[in-house]
């Protein structure tokens, strides 16, 4: 059994204890106004949701949850950062499994669409993107083109987290391939969301990066609500709107927070392989540098992605009740 594997129903229900000391549970990840209902013999397991940081337990019986990332309960900023890094730790290869097949193949091929641009390239240069585009008749496009399929990617990546995280918050466990078939299960919805919310974003940086924090802090939920209650692409934008809209100012606080961090953390991890591709000839170059960057991008894009998804939990547990839901279903299956 794969739990929440699922599509989600309107509301929590407990049923028979399974075997093995754990109980049947269904439709808790469901958004409270939604009308989708569960299919008839599909459950999750329910184990204990009351955890925080540490190594998780395991059993030979079936999947077991981890400790949680962070305890259930309203989350404070701190909270946020650190649990974010707990994710990693908890399952480092089933996290880092589902970045390096998300981000491995996506960021090469960003480093190789963006290798004119730093052709001749030197110490002599300096550091000046603006120079080097010059001197690279096609690589501004190019340079767009793999924007833009990192930025598509980290849909997938954050809906196949956030997949995986709310297993353990509902007492199971995923595998990195059973997050990943959930979030491609979702192809459509993500790359409609993606377009739809793509013209947003460039009129917000065409107008000087006026409203580009807003409009990202209200859609940063997006991927998280689509794959885990399996929404379309304009009822996930609208349930991302909706979600943090009734904390906007700390959302865009966290977000900025976040932003800025994983910006500083990124360029001070990748100075030194810079550096080394500089004294390389190409096509040595681009490789260096799109290896390098991949491998900060498996750890600061991912723990990134899991403020993100962390966020959309401690949203639905202040304004819905989500953790009030868990444990009433819990106490009830054990109570049985």
């Amino acid at each position: 059994m794969e739990p929440l594997d699922r599509p989600p129903a309107a509301g929590a229900a407990a049923g028979d204890p399974a075997q093995g000391g754990t109980a049947s549970w269904s439709g808790a990840w469901a958004a409270p106004d939604s009308s989708a209902a569960s299919p008839s013999g599909t459950t999750a397991t329910v184990g204990p949701r009351r955890g925080g940081p540490g190594p998780g337990g395991g059993s030979t019986g079936g999947p077991v949850a981890p400790a949680l990332p962070v305890p259930l309960a309203p989350m404070t900023l701190s909270d946020l950062l650190d649990g974010a890094f707990r994710v990693l730790k908890l399952r480092p290869r089933t996290v880092l499994g589902i970045a390096a097949a998300i981000l491995v193949p996506v960021f090469m091929v960003a480093a190789f669409l963006q290798r004119d641009a730093t052709s001749g390239y030197t110490f002599g240069s300096g550091f000046s993107t603006t120079e080097v585009l010059a001197r690279s008749g096609g690589s501004v496009l190019a340079t767009y083109a793999a924007a833009l399929l990192v930025s598509a990617s980290l849909f997938f990546l954050g809906g196949a987290l956030a997949k995986l995280v709310s297993a353990w918050y509902a007492g199971g466990d995923l595998t990195a391939g059973e997050a990943l078939r959930a979030a491609f299960r979702r192809t459509p919805a993500l790359f409609g969301a993606f377009a739809v919310l793509l013209p947003l974003k460039v009129v917000s940086a065409a107008l000087c990066y006026v409203g580009l924090i807003p409009c990202v802090t209200l859609f940063s939920l997006t991927a998280p609500a689509i794959v885990v209650e399996d929404l379309g692409p304009i009822a996930g934008a609208k349930r991302s709107w909706q979600l943090v809209a009734r904390r906007f100012w700390p959302c865009v606080g966290i977000v900025v927070v976040a932003t800025i961090g994983s910006s500083l953390l990124t360029t001070v991890l990748t100075v030194l392989p810079t550096l080394l591709a500089l004294a390389l000839g190409d096509p040595a170059r681009w490789i260096v540098l799109g290896v390098a960057r991949t491998a900060v991008a498996l750890v600061i894009i991912t723990t990134l992605m899991s403020v993100s998804v962390l966020l959309y939990l401690d949203l639905r547990i202040r304004t819905e009740g989500l953790d009030l839901e868990l444990m009433a279903a819990d106490a009830f299956a054990h109570g049985r």
